[in-house]
């Protein structure tokens, strides 16, 4: 009897915890599903349509990339507008994508043309928004500039050269020609 109330008790507890638990990882809340919705938008931003998602940053949104580090609204629509004044033609595909407690993450693709030279990249973002807003406070954009300089004339062979550098020091089984 006495092992039947432990396990009993045991089961109420994890019975009790579990909505808690699930909460902290759902993205089904309606929140989070608008979240997401946003995090898609700022991440899939076309020529044609980025003045309209600058609504969904904050004023003070934090913006950085491998390259540009932006502090707040000014300095992101200066971004956005040289961004598609010099590559119209970008169009980012989102494979995979979550939202966990306000922190969306989206794996992509990012094709077009960097003033004329053709450029497929993959990359990853992280967008965060504070509790219970739907205006993104911090994005990171995450990408390999050795994927967009590969293509250009000058930047190609010394971009290649370091790749085959770096896996000369890092990969066991790369026969190094050096």
């Amino acid at each position: 009897m006495k092992k039947l109330i432990q396990a009993t008790a045991v089961l109420v507890c994890i019975l009790l915890l579990l909505p808690g638990i699930a909460n902290a990882k759902s993205d089904s809340s309606r929140l989070s599903k608008t979240q997401k919705e946003i995090g898609r938008a700022l991440i899939e931003v076309q020529s044609f349509n980025w003045p309209y998602v600058l609504e969904y940053y904050a004023d003070d949104i934090e913006y950085h990339d491998p390259i540009v580090d932006i502090y707040g609204i000014g300095e992101m629509t200066g971004f956005l507008a040289q961004l598609f004044a010099n590559t119209p033609d970008l169009v980012t595909t989102i494979e995979d994508e979550t939202i966990i407690d306000g922190v969306y993450t989206a794996t992509w693709t990012m094709v077009g043309q960097f003033n004329g030279v053709p450029f497929d990249a993959p990359g990853m973002s992280i967008i965060k928004f504070r509790p219970k807003e739907t205006q993104a406070y911090y994005q990171r954009d995450y990408y390999t500039e050795g994927d967009i300089m590969i293509n250009i004339p000058g930047l190609a062979e010394p971009t290649e050269a370091f790749r085959i550098y770096y896996r000369c020091a890092v990969d066991p089984t790369f026969i190094c020609p050096f």
